[in-house]
């Protein structure tokens, strides 16, 4: 379930709206000012892949040391 960024263009406040799927289409109104005069916004998300630690072994090549 997507969560979208909005921003008012009456009244300028930023506000998201929970999405059942990304194809759902619906109207999307201002919390504050129910206009509907509103644009989505370009969303950063956070994540992690992988691992980012190096090892510091001198007597390996693994990059994944158990000790």
């Amino acid at each position: 379930m997507p969560i979208y960024e909005f921003r008012c263009k009456s009244c300028g406040k930023d506000f998201e709206v929970l999405f059942f799927s990304i194809s759902e289409k619906r109207e999307v109104l201002c919390p504050d000012c129910n206009s509907d005069e509103v644009e989505k916004l370009m969303s950063v998300f956070g994540g992690t892949s992988g691992s980012t630690s190096s090892s510091s072994c001198s007597t390996c090549s693994s990059s994944s040391c158990s000790t």
